[in-house]
């Protein structure tokens, strides 16, 4: 089992994550799209910093979905399909904050179906790390 001898902090992240996740469903009920994929980008990044500090027992200091993944480098069950979904939300961690980056303003950019995808594809990931941990599966 993963969760002997794991440091709190572990469990930090992860909290994180949890409430970034119900940030991004928040989001949702009230279509903000923006909300929605930055909150979600958040909690997927921390829920895999977790993992990193469970499995690995540091953190990359980066915001890179996939530089988090390949670093701990577990599917934790996941299909590829959903993987490269979590790739993209790297993008909303900057896209969601600088106006510039999209030449206006992000809520005219972002489209529901796509901030829908963030949310789900979030839930999915924090689930599965937080199984992970949990049961060391």
């Amino acid at each position: 089992m993963v969760t002997v001898g794991m440091r709190e902090e572990v469990f930090w992240w992860l909290g994180l994550a949890k409430k970034d996740l119900e940030r991004a469903i928040r989001a949702r009920d009230d279509k903000d799209k923006v909300s929605m994929v930055f909150w979600s980008q958040q909690s997927v990044e921390k829920a895999l910093k977790a993992l990193a500090l469970a499995v690995r027992r540091d953190i990359p200091k980066t915001h890179n979905i996939r530089r988090l993944r390949e670093f701990i480098g577990e599917t934790l069950g996941l299909p590829e399909e959903v993987w490269e979904k979590a790739y993209e939300l790297t993008q909303y961690y900057y896209v969601s904050r600088y106006p510039d980056i999209v030449e206006g303003i992000p809520d005219e950019v972002i489209s529901l179906d796509t901030a829908n995808e963030a949310v789900d594809i979030a839930e999915k990931v924090v689930k599965a790390v937080e199984r992970r941990i949990r049961d060391g599966e």
